[in-house]
């Protein structure tokens, strides 16, 4: 007679019978040790490490984006969308961009001469746009 390791089968089961208690564990841990439960396991976890890295590479982050999809999942992806980004931003416009690029991709400034200037005469030609003297 073979057991199945059910919730059902557990309540009928007789727990004076030692050989009954042995059999039941023994379904049980045949129906945990099934290969194509592990496939679905490691399928799954290595699908949420995947979105995980991809929400991650949107905030220049996709090794930490990878990590706590693969680590908590769905959770995980939480915590990658609601980080902080660490792509460069823009000296003008304060908005990230992917780096290497040489114009923003939001104003349009030329990222590289915009670097090289100091916050002093950003605020200088902040005021005289403003027409202040």
């Amino acid at each position: 007679m073979a057991l199945e390791c059910s919730l059902s089968a557990l309540s009928a089961l007789d727990r004076d019978d030692l050989d009954a208690v042995q059999t039941m564990l023994n379904a049980c841990i045949d129906a945990l040790l099934e290969p194509s439960l592990w496939y679905w396991a490691l399928g799954l976890t290595l699908g949420c490490a995947l979105i995980g890295a991809l929400l991650g590479m949107a905030k220049g982050r996709w090794m930490w984006g990878f990590l706590w999809g693969l680590a908590l999942g769905p959770i995980g992806w939480i915590v990658v969308m609601l980080s902080a980004s660490k792509l460069p931003l823009c000296p003008e416009c304060a908005k990230p961009n992917p780096p290497g690029l040489k114009r923003c991709r939001h104003c349009g400034t030329d990222l590289a001469l915009a670097a090289s200037r100091s916050s002093r005469s950003r605020l200088r030609d902040a005021n005289q746009s403003r027409n202040w003297k």
